[in-house]
């Protein structure tokens, strides 16, 4: 019998090529909380999900925007003492605009600290964003130029986010690309802002900037920033991965305004598969379920990863084909109906009972919740899950249960 899944589990996807190097830019407490309808997490909540985080793997955090308010400047100067005390292998960014009082709030938690602190700066570029706000293209220019002037004579870090990148012309965008690399830049974030990218589309746009840089024998990073309106966020970074940006940015759960950021559990799982980073996905979970209770966000049951329905089936032909597949092995039991492995996560694959099941599902749930599996009374559950309108929770097993053995006895 053959017991090695990889001499028989085909794939029509192509691998990343060997070598590739992509870093995760965690902007979940930034970004993410621009979402209409989720709780702000304290400094506390914020400090253990950084600290979560970088045990993920993510090496980059957005730390907030201390020029927006006194207590945002708080926050980012408790943040940064938390990235230094704990020796977090995170490097700061900080947003702001491209104007002299968003920066100098950055420079004082830099010199407060003396720890490295990045500048994220950004500026509306697209026809449509200058059009509606009346911006004149040469005082963008200008106004770039300056801004990356300062923060090269005070020493700041900085990345230069192209905010609307992916409605910016080409001959707009290589004038921007080239002042990043003449100011050495640290990176340039190419943003899809309002999620309009297409896969192909992110492969021209990325892979155009990815040809200047080179061409300038410039060491500049490419940070891809997308959103998800049209669903196409996760997409869209393994896009912009292929054609050579060097960081993916995003939130974790997606959050983040309007449909929200490239949910990053899902890039980093992408990663992770193809063989790329350092990622401890176990944690992926656990991170997940406490930012989800921090925000107030609820995670979708069919959520990619940590939804309640993740690894969970209630079809009768296929919970045997698990059930058939786990007696083989767990990397069996982990692929034959799922491409995730639920025991890399630090789960399992489930089996429920609903209407849809058949006796392998009854059987199986009464004897994880240590009940009478009998043949009788795996009968009498399936009949009665049967007439469910939906897969039976755990604690609507056991009160059935009970009923069922009071009738007996």
């Amino acid at each position: 019998m053959m017991s090695n899944i990889g001499d028989i589990l085909f794939t029509w996807n192509e691998r990343l090529p060997a070598g590739t190097s992509v870093e995760i830019e965690d902007d979940t407490l930034r970004d993410g909380l621009q979402a209409s309808f989720i709780r702000k997490p304290t400094v506390e909540e914020k400090a253990e999900l950084f600290r979560m985080s970088a045990g993920i793997g993510a090496r980059h955090a957005v730390v907030g925007f201390p020029a927006s308010s006194p207590a945002e400047f708080s926050d980012s100067r408790r943040l940064l003492s938390v990235i230094r005390d704990d020796g977090l292998p995170l490097m700061p960014w900080f947003l702001g605009r491209a104007v002299r009082e968003d920066l100098e709030p950055m420079l004082r938690l830099r010199d407060h600290f003396g720890a490295d602190v990045g500048a994220a700066f950004f500026i509306g570029t697209s026809p449509i964003r200058r059009h509606v706000e009346k911006w004149d293209m040469a005082q963008i220019m200008e106004r770039i130029t300056g801004t990356m002037e300062y923060l090269e004579k005070v020493g700041l870090p900085f990345s230069f986010s192209v905010e609307d990148a992916s409605r910016t012309p080409p001959d707009e965008l290589r004038d921007m690309v080239e002042l990043a690399v003449r100011y050495s830049a640290y990176s340039i974030a190419v943003c899809d802002t309002v999620g309009e990218s297409t896969p192909a589309g992110v492969h021209r746009l990325v892979g155009f900037v990815k040809s200047l840089i080179k061409d300038r024998g410039s060491h500049v990073k490419i940070l891809w920033h997308g959103h998800n309106d049209r669903g196409l966020g996760l997409a869209n970074s393994i896009a912009a991965v292929e054609a050579g940006a060097d960081i993916v940015g995003g939130a974790f759960l997606g959050i983040g305004e309007r449909s929200g950021n490239t949910a990053l559990e899902q890039a980093i799982m992408y990663l992770y598969q193809n063989g790329v980073g350092n990622f401890d996905v176990k944690n992926l979970i656990p991170y997940l379920k406490k930012l989800s209770a921090a925000t107030e966000f609820p995670i979708p049951v069919n959520m990619p990863l940590v939804g309640r329905q993740a690894f969970a089936t209630c079809t009768g032909t296929h919970a045997a084909a698990v059930l058939k597949a786990a007696e083989i092995g767990t990397d069996f039991e982990d692929y034959v109906f799922s491409s995730i492995p639920a025991s890399e996560l630090g789960a399992v694959q489930d089996i429920g009972v609903g209407p849809t099941s058949g006796m392998a599902n009854a059987t199986y749930v009464l004897r994880k919740g240590n009940m009478d599996s009998s043949e009788g009374t795996a009968e009498a559950l399936l009949a009665h899950a049967k007439t469910q309108h939906r897969l039976m929770y755990e604690d609507e097993i056991v009160a059935w249960y009970k009923q069922h053995a009071a009738k007996g006895s």
